[in-house]
Parts: C-alpha cells; structure tokens; sequence
C-alpha cells in the first residue's frame, strides 16, 4: 500500500489525509487526531488540509462517511451472498455488521463518537449516523411484511439490536471481556450467541442458530 504522502505526490490530497486520519485514530485513538497531526503524517504543510476540510468536524465527518461506506458495502456483499432467503440476508447482515466492527476498532470507535464534534458538526454526524438504523428498519418491515419476523414496532426493535450489538462490540473493543468472562472463552462463540439472542427475541427460526 502506498504511504499517505506518496499518494499526496500523484495528486490525491483527500484520499491522503484520510488515511493518515484513520492511522491517527488507530494509533492514538479518536481524542488524539488533530488537522496538525494529519497534515503531518500525511507529508504536507499544516495548511494543506484546509483545502477539503474547513476544520476539523468536517475531517472527522469525513472519515464516519468513509466508515459507514465501507461498513455498507461489506454488509451488501454478505448479503447478496447469503441468496434470496430474507432471513439468511437478515443473519448475513448481522453477522457482516459485527465482524466489521471488530476488524476495523478505529473506524468503528469514530463512527459512533459524536461527543468529538463541536455542536455545528454533532448536527451532521447524526444525520450520517442514523442511516444505519434506518437501513435496520426497512430490513425489519420487510421480514414482518413477509412473515418472518415476529410483529412489533421496527423501529423499536432497530434501537434495541444496535443497542445490543453495539454494547458487544464496545466491551470486546476496549479489551474488557476477558475481565469479565475470564481468559477462556471463544470470541466467535459469544459473537454467535449474541446474535443468536437476537435473532430469537425476533421470532426467527432456529435454522439460523447453524
């Protein structure tokens, strides 16, 4: 992979500081990326960067909206591999959301971090935030509409699988579940049983559960 600078050289300044903010966030973690600190890793002058962002919400904003991007598109393709049965797309969907969210920790921790944002920038972040929860809901009307799904307010349901999963996700992130669990445990095991949690409070089948 090319260096943020030497991408910079070929005239690809955006792409550049993007991706020294995300080596900032995965190194020092979301308190730590500053316009300074980018423009740095990125080889350029501490000005460069007020080029595509206007401060630094915009650059944080920036990095969410490539998150979410890239979170998307590894949900859609598990899905589309998972065929035409919803509820195997459903248990795709989930289980893509998961594994996304422990391989990629400083996209995630980012994604979903908008006491970073000054009050103008906390404003867009919510708007960039919900459409995942939006996208949940339409998933769970579909399944009600089909039968599949057990009857209930979806948006209601939505906020309580995020709530779930996220929670999951936040504790294996910061390293706290062998603290509470103990050192011997599988992490795919609990991974499958939290989702398999999940998917019986919404009346799916047991079939999933393999």
């Amino acid at each position: 992979m090319k260096s943020a600078k030497q991408k910079y050289h070929h005239g690809d300044l955006r792409a550049a500081l993007l991706e020294a903010a995300l080596a900032v966030l995965n190194e020092l973690g979301p308190q730590g990326l500053s316009i300074r600190e980018v423009a740095r890793r990125a080889g350029v002058s501490h000005t460069a960067p007020y080029r595509h962002f206007a401060d630094k919400d915009e650059l944080i904003l920036a990095v969410v909206e490539q998150g979410f991007e890239l979170m998307q598109h590894t949900m859609t393709a598990e899905q589309d591999a998972a065929g035409p049965d919803p509820l195997a797309q459903f248990a795709a969907s989930g289980f893509a959301y998961v594994n996304f969210a422990l391989s990629h920790p400083a996209y995630y921790r980012v994604m979903f971090s908008g006491d970073l944002l000054s009050s103008k920038g906390h404003v867009a972040f919510q708007h960039t935030s919900s459409r995942a929860i939006r996208e949940m809901v339409t998933d769970i009307k579909l399944g009600q509409e089909q039968g599949v799904l057990r009857p209930g307010d979806p948006v209601v349901q939505a906020l309580t699988i995020w709530s779930t999963i996220h929670g999951f996700v936040s504790i294996v992130n910061d390293n706290r579940l062998s603290h509470l669990v103990g050192e011997d445990f599988s992490l795919d095991d609990i991974r499958v049983q939290v989702l398999v949690m999940i998917f019986d409070g919404l009346g799916v089948p047991e079939r999933l559960e393999k």
